[in-house]
């Protein structure tokens, strides 16, 4: 099969969402019933350290019904903050995140809608070519697939062009096991000549037994931030402890390995990211988690 249209059939999964049919249709995680409400304990703050020095941080606060309120994260080896944030939540599904997104200037937001029923989340930014995305989720709030299409043509319709990525997660239980990252590009010029080029990663996730009662995955995730930290998104259950990759047929060198040390409730203190290429380290960063 070509992989073109290994990545049609990707789209057409992920045009069902979050569904899986059964009795369970409507069902979203617990959250106290309050969409987008996050689990207790509430997290403050996460810093993200290379040896000693402090290279980035997470900063958050929170609104009486444990959603969030602001998000700054910085990177301290530049200063600059890549996303100074505010959250507002016009109704009970939709979620406003407006502020600063580097390299853009403030000013601009992000919007996000949950629909409970089709269990899929839609976002997009304001900002001129922002893409719209859209993620599914199952019964278990874990997610299930990620994509977006975006269409172009130029004003005198010498050119236009069509693009689409999805992301297609295998589930094991109540964790990602593996997501096929796929997109297709097409194009058309006003002479008649065409072309289409496709391109496909899969990434495999590797468990431990512990809980992730922080949603660490979000971290290691390949996503958009603001909505998936807000949204519990990715959902996995479980504490990923590798993560690997194959890109088209031809395994990658690089591997990501991760330990952990939990409190007596189960909850992070601290996660040690070792970044490998073959079997030399690349990089170690230290996650450091205060709460409320």
């Amino acid at each position: 099969m070509k992989k073109h249209t290994l990545l049609w059939a990707l789209f057409l999964i992920l045009a069902s969402c979050g569904q899986n049919g059964g009795d369970d249709k409507g069902k979203t995680p617990d959250k106290s019933q309050v969409l987008w409400a996050l689990p207790s304990p509430l997290v403050s703050k996460v810093e993200v350290f290379s040896d000693e020095t402090l290279i980035e941080s997470f900063a958050y606060t929170y609104d009486d019904k444990g959603r969030i309120a602001t998000l700054v994260r910085t990177d301290h080896l530049s200063g600059n903050k890549l996303l100074d944030l505010h959250y507002s939540y016009p109704d009970e599904s939709g979620l406003k995140a407006d502020g600063r997104f580097f390299p853009l200037s403030t000013g601009r937001f992000i919007t996000a809608r949950i629909d409970t029923e089709e269990r899929c989340i839609d976002y997009y930014g304001s900002w001129v070519g922002a893409w719209h995305y859209r993620t599914g989720y199952d019964a278990n709030g874990t997610a299930t697939g990620t994509e977006t299409v975006l269409d172009y043509s130029a004003k005198g319709g010498q050119y236009s062009s069509t693009g689409r990525y999805a992301e297609v997660y295998s589930l094991s239980g109540a964790c990602i096991s593996s997501s096929v990252n796929g997109s297709v590009l097409s194009a058309r010029s006003e002479g008649g000549t065409s072309f289409v080029s496709d391109a496909q990663v899969t990434t495999r996730y590797n468990y431990s037994d512990q809980e992730d009662r922080q949603n660490f995955a979000v971290y290691l995730f390949p996503c958009e931030f603001p909505v998936w930290i807000a949204a519990g998104l990715p959902g996995c259950s479980k504490l990923i402890t590798g993560i690997s990759r194959i890109y088209g047929a031809v395994p990658a060198p690089s591997s990501t390995h991760l330990e952990y040390t939990l409190d007596s409730q189960g909850n992070i203190i601290q996660a040690t990211r070792n970044d490998m290429n073959g079997d030399d380290t690349i990089l170690v960063r230290t996650y450091k988690f205060s709460y409320l």
